[in-house]
């Protein structure tokens, strides 16, 4: 296992590498005290603690890992814009570094299976020229907006970005990049007809939940159709239409009907979010759920498509694992420089449990014991854990962390025992 688990080092992220970073950034210019990993090991332990304290990070950071800092010299470094730089570097190469760790056992028609969504994070009121968010007469909110792409294949991220609340779903969906032979998945908020013509200009299919801003069109005839007309009296449905024109996509429209239980929350909740009283036909039409999808195959039923749509759940728990153990929505009144350091400092902490250890584990873990690990547990026991982190990273030959790490995962981050339903890699198991 200790092998395996020079998560970094194998990716070409040593300290020698780290200090050659630190140096062409212009952040440090003559090593003295700290180098490079020390400053990126000060930034994962304070993101990790919530320390904003210049002192108690010099303090914990001494205790930890043996070496003297004074505040002062760690305030002067740290405010500078060579730092971000830095992060900002040490963060993307972090981000696009391609993992070979898909696993041979996927057996899938598709190269990558590609789940995208976002969230708002609240940020101090004080920075809403940076962020923007919602402004009335009561007062302003700050708020920043997190993309986040995911090739569920491999457990890698393909998109990354912290933008501005105003860069909304449709804005920042052609950032993504898609190549041939991928499957994107995404909520209605990314639907628009550009990006479906874009995404099959690459050769690659999509799924899509039923946009009602769009219309739907007769293969054959040519003529527009009512989508409520093809439901009514039908508790499930599967028909080719055409999207966004009479000459527009041809797409496999697929529909089952849902409980009045469900339909009606489903109403309720449109009603109380909606800018707009929702016309009758709409609320209808909440009778059924219904996606659209651009794969090809004859013997394609809901169920699949369902199954595959729901793989989004992957990305919530990321995101559930941001905001409650990473306490990413509840920022520090801080000057933004240094919520910008903190922003990427913790999202460098959740790339690394989550790209790299998550991503090494999950699979090796299960075929010795046949348990499978819980992300969330993971991130909220390596947060309070930092220092097997930085060892990870230092890869240092003296200590086996990977046995280590092996142990602590197997005793404390694994799912709950559950019969009355199965956990999200039980479901991909299954979808596989």
């Amino acid at each position: 296992m200790h092998k395996k688990f020079k998560l970094l080092q194998g990716l070409g992220f040593t300290e020698n590498y780290l200090n050659k970073v630190a140096n062409e950034t212009g952040f440090i210019k003559r090593f003295r005290k700290l180098n490079g990993l020390d400053y990126l090991s000060i930034l994962i332990s304070s993101v990790a603690k919530e320390v904003v304290s210049y002192n108690t990070m010099a303090s914990s950071f001494s205790n930890d890992l043996n070496k003297s800092v004074f505040r002062q010299a760690l305030h002067k470094a740290l405010r500078k814009d060579e730092f971000i730089v830095f992060i900002d570097r040490i963060f993307n190469e972090l981000l696009q570094t391609k993992l070979e760790i898909a696993s041979n056992e996927l057996k899938h028609r598709f190269k990558r299976i590609i789940i995208q969504d976002s969230t708002i994070v609240k940020v101090h009121r004080s920075l809403f020229q940076y962020f923007s968010g919602v402004k009335n007469q009561a007062g302003q909110v700050a708020n920043a907006r997190i993309q986040l792409a995911l090739d569920i294949k491999s457990n890698v991220f393909s998109l990354f970005s912290i933008d501005s609340y105003s860069i909304n779903d449709l804005l920042a969906a052609p950032k993504l990049s898609i190549y041939y032979g991928d499957l994107v998945i995404r909520d209605r908020g990314y639907c628009c007809l550009s990006e479906i013509k874009r995404i099959l200009n690459c050769g690659a299919d999509f799924i899509y939940r039923y946009y009602h801003g769009f219309r739907y069109y007769d293969v054959e005839t040519g003529q527009a159709l009512d989508i409520y007309k093809l439901l009514k009296n039908k508790s499930r449905m599967k028909v080719k239409v055409r999207v966004g024109g009479a000459d527009g996509p041809i797409v496999t429209m697929v529909a089952l009907k849902v409980s009045d239980e469900i339909a009606n929350k489903r109403r309720s909740q449109l009603k109380k979010s909606a800018k707009h009283t929702p016309s009758k036909k709409l609320l209808q039409l909440h009778s059924w759920s219904i996606f659209f999808t651009s794969i090809e195959d004859e013997t394609l039923k809901y169920e699949e498509i369902y199954a595959l749509y729901a793989l989004r759940w992957r990305i919530e728990i990321i995101f559930k694992s941001m905001k409650s153990y990473l306490n990413l929505d509840k920022m520090h009144k801080v000057p933004k420089h240094q919520l910008t350091f903190i922003f990427v400092g913790k999202m460098i902490l959740l790339l690394i449990i989550t790209q790299f250890i998550y991503a090494r584990i999950v699979e090796e873990i299960y075929l010795r014991t046949q348990k499978i690990i819980s992300l969330l547990k993971l991130v909220r026991y390596l947060k309070d854990n930092t220092i097997i982190i930085i060892d990870l990273i230092k890869s240092n030959p003296q200590k086996n962390i990977g046995h280590n790490l092996f142990e602590i995962v197997t005793k404390y981050c694994l799912y709950d025992q559950r019969n009355d339903r199965t956990n999200y890699e039980q479901e991909l198991d299954i979808i596989f």
